[in-house]
């Protein structure tokens, strides 16, 4: 008898620690959720502040509305301080489109929410001049993926991918 006992408390604790890895797995995968909810968010945040500093940047700075009219109509016509204000200006949508890009890429930030991301920075690319791009591009040291990524987004030759 007393083997017997000790049988069913065995079985009972081999059911409650069954239930308890199930559980512990459930918790895991709702804490991973969480995790990659937030990095969603924070990654949006920081996107969305790009977005607004451009804006900001042209609402406060009087003479930058007319200065992107100038250069976006004959970038030759701009003096040395507006072309690089204009440079500058331009590249901050590539910075938040790579940091996008590099985030998704290290699968931080989600394919959904990038590919809404992505087809809007596109929508920004491609109303642009065709010269923004490869002025942008050969300005500073971007990573080659995302290089090959916007170059394939725009429609550029395979031979026009990379400026090294």
């Amino acid at each position: 008898m007393p083997e017997r006992k000790l049988g069913n408390w065995a079985a009972i604790a081999e059911i409650i620690s069954a239930a308890a890895v199930v559980i512990s797995l459930v918790y895991v995968g709702l804490e991973i959720r969480r995790t990659t909810l937030e990095s969603d968010s924070d990654i949006q945040a920081e996107l969305l502040s790009y977005t607004h500093q451009r804006r900001n940047l042209v609402i406060e700075s009087g003479d930058l509305a007319s200065l992107l009219t100038k250069g976006y109509a004959d970038p030759s016509q701009l003096t040395p301080d507006e072309a690089l204000r204009f440079q500058n200006y331009n590249e901050l949508i590539y910075v938040a489109w790579e940091r996008a890009y590099m985030t998704n890429a290290a699968g931080v930030f989600s394919d959904d929410l990038f590919d809404a991301w992505n087809g809007w920075f596109l929508s920004i690319a491609e109303n642009n001049p065709e010269f923004v791009w490869p002025m942008v591009r050969d300005s500073q040291g971007w990573d080659r993926l995302f290089i090959e990524h916007v170059n394939q987004s725009l429609g550029y030759r395979q031979s026009d991918l990379i400026v090294d």
